[in-house]
């Protein structure tokens, strides 16, 4: 771990341990637990990183003709695990500015996650939302609604983008911390998106990266560091080859609640 790393690591080891809210009871934050479509806020317009696919040392399967570099999730001493994600600075895959997502309880900053929350309500049906970003708020032009619950929840606000010189402002006290991790639909074309499930497991640990700090690298990488949580949860991914349990690392992973009022 270098030194600049090691910085971000110690500071948001302290911020995880001062939060009440970030304390491991039923349901904190750090579990990146959900019920339904609405819960993911839509953002756009900032830098991110993405964490979806992150958690064996080595390289994964992917689909035909193409590649992916390792992304390992490496647990810490303390809570939380070093995880190699994608960067995207600009928010652009492909030539082409993405919607990422943040999950409203999963907002580790508790302030910014009560505003949100006030704003958004607790399943974020108040703002712009995976489900409403292409249902009720999409007009028949393509264009958004404007309307309020059409808006970018406040969250986006402080996500920043470094590509135009934004600093993300979720973590003023983490300098080094330049990107965010959420969530986006970008390299699905590489990976096997999907799920699997590890509900199964006893005393699992996985990394629940939602809003997770990053430190920009080289390569369209990042390092993030994301609180561990132990607990049921799914992989984001589906191949046949995919474990559960890995040696030495853990899997970035969510719980994905069902709820009967799922739309």
């Amino acid at each position: 771990m270098t030194a600049r790393l090691f910085l971000i690591f110690m500071a948001f080891t302290l911020l995880l341990g001062g939060s009440q809210a970030l304390a491991q009871d039923d349901e904190p934050p750090r579990a990146d637990e959900y019920q339904t479509r609405t819960d993911f806020l839509a953002c756009r317009g900032n830098g991110y990183a993405l964490c979806y696919y992150s958690g064996p040392s080595g390289e994964q399967p992917t689909k035909v003709g193409t590649t992916s570099p390792p992304l390992p999730c490496n647990p810490n001493i303390s809570n939380t695990a070093a995880c190699t994600c994608y960067a995207l600075p600009d928010g652009r895959y492909q030539g082409e500015q993405t919607w990422n997502y943040v999950e409203v309880g999963s907002i580790l900053n508790e302030t910014v996650r009560e505003l949100t929350i006030a704003r958004c309500g607790e399943t974020g049906e108040r703002c712009l939302n995976l489900y409403s970003l292409h249902h009720d708020c999409r007009e028949p032009d393509g264009v958004i609604a404007a309307r309020a619950e059409c808006e970018q929840a406040p969250v986006c606000g402080f996500l920043g983008n470094p590509a135009e010189g934004v600093p993300q402002t979720l973590y003023p006290e983490l300098g080094d911390a330049v990107l965010i991790s959420t969530f986006s639909f970008a390299y699905r074309d590489v990976h096997e998106l999907g799920t699997t499930d590890c509900t199964q497991l006893e005393s699992a640990s996985y990394a629940g990266c939602m809003t997770a700090p990053c430190r920009a690298d080289e390569n369209g990488l990042t390092s993030c560091e994301c609180p561990v949580y132990q607990g049921p949860y799914q992989v984001g991914q589906r191949y046949p080859e995919l474990q559960c349990t890995l040696d030495a690392h853990i899997w970035s992973a969510a719980y994905h609640e069902t709820s009967d009022a799922e739309e």
